[in-house]
């Protein structure tokens, strides 16, 4: 006996493949949206355009775009490139493209090309954070060292929170026997969620050391700045020294 289709179900899921991956025609020209996302949020769109009987499909040099918005285009095309030629199309230092597919190819070009353009957004953003943290930790240390002696300050610790997962932290300050964890932290979403993880596992421990996460301006995090004042102290770079003391002291 047949198993009887919830209709409803069935048209919820279906309304929901919908939003998933779109399409929009323009004379000879289509644009697919696809389910894979860009660092931004933004989904993958790929052109697909016909010439006779073979398709021209490409990113548009989206990825190349969205690695622009946060300065990292050289990053990107330095992973564009491998996984171009992994995957055997094209990069062009702007766009991935498939430049004859014919039919029976269509279905995967169009993914290919929509994976290799998030795939190299995604390396660029993560490679352009890792740098932007390794300069924001050495301007930490040298924030750091006005205030406290060297020797109370180690760089580059990895601290276990109560997950027992070992966290990479930018600096660890031992004052009068009391352990701070002092962390910068960016405006960019990236940042302050791998921090927000972070001081979340180790604020969970029985003991756990004052965690400290250190921001050029507070205003430019917008909400992000609730999400992470919910495990840390939120501080600037520029406030006095005695801020700096007080929390470590408290710890």
């Amino acid at each position: 006996m047949p198993i009887k289709i919830d209709e409803k179900f069935a048209s919820a899921v279906d309304a929901v493949a919908r939003e998933l991956v779109s399409t929009e025609h323009f004379g000879s020209a289509s644009l697919i949206k696809t389910p894979l996302m860009y660092p931004s949020g933004a989904s993958a769109v790929v052109q697909v355009t016909q010439h006779g009987e073979r398709f021209f499909v490409t990113d548009m040099g989206l990825g190349q775009m969205e690695a622009d918005m946060i300065g990292a285009s050289v990053l990107y095309a330095n992973s564009a490139k491998p996984l171009a030629e992994h995957f055997g199309i094209r990069f062009d230092n702007q766009a991935f493209f498939i430049a004859e597919a014919n039919k029976e190819q269509l279905a995967g070009a169009v993914t290919i090309v929509a994976n290799c353009s998030s795939e190299a957004a995604a390396i660029a953003a993560f490679k352009a954070a890792e740098r932007r943290f390794e300069e924001e930790s050495d301007i930490l240390y040298r924030r750091l060292t006005t205030v406290f002696p060297k020797t109370e300050i180690v760089r580059n610790v990895d601290f276990v929170g109560s997950s027992t997962h070992k966290w990479p932290v930018a600096t660890m300050v031992t004052h009068r026997d009391r352990v701070s964890l002092f962390e910068p932290v960016s405006k960019h979403h990236t940042s302050v969620v791998n921090a927000a993880v972070k001081f979340n596992d180790i604020a969970r421990l029985d003991n756990p050391p004052q965690r400290v996460a250190v921001v050029k301006k507070k205003a430019e995090l917008g909400n992000y700045l609730n999400v992470l004042a919910q495990s840390a102290n939120v501080i600037e770079y520029e406030v006095p020294d005695a801020t700096f003391i007080r929390l470590a002291e408290a710890a």
